[in-house]
């Protein structure tokens, strides 16, 4: 061989196996994979990247949150995501966007919340107004 690169030949210029650290491609070995190939660690081989990376549907959107909670801030982020049908990390590299998240809005109240809230205040209202009858009639 007269690559310092290769271990076995198959003619003088016509490599079959790399040394360590190289990658096969085309009968050549590199340390880097050229453009529009990808290293193939199990085969020490630069292969073509897939034309296009298979994906499944997109899932429905999850529910709005901010910080685990569904409810109580204005605003939250909501994610979908899709698998990939190929599997291999290779081929994952080359998936477009698998996972998506926005902004959402958010309901500011937790259930209860606000109707707990009202039936304070007319607690203590009613407490108030209470307090001023008795003070007026103590007046008396």
């Amino acid at each position: 061989c007269r690559s310092p690169s290769c271990e076995s030949c198959f003619s003088k210029d016509f490599c079959m196996k790399c040394k360590e650290h190289f990658f096969l491609h085309k009968g050549k070995c590199f340390s880097a994979c050229p453009p529009e190939t990808l290293a193939q660690s199990s085969t020490r081989e630069c292969q073509g990247k897939p034309e296009k990376c298979e994906t499944g549907p997109w899932a429905n959107w999850s529910p709005c949150t901010n910080q685990g909670r569904t409810c109580g801030f204005k605003w939250g982020t909501t994610t979908r995501a899709r698998e990939a049908v190929r599997s291999s990390k290779e081929e994952l590299a080359m998936c477009p966007t698998l996972t998506e998240s926005r902004k959402c809005r958010m309901k500011k109240h937790c259930p209860g919340e606000k109707n707990e809230k009202k039936r304070k205040g007319k607690r203590e209202k009613k407490e108030r107004k209470k307090k001023r009858k008795m003070d007026s009639l103590m007046a008396t």
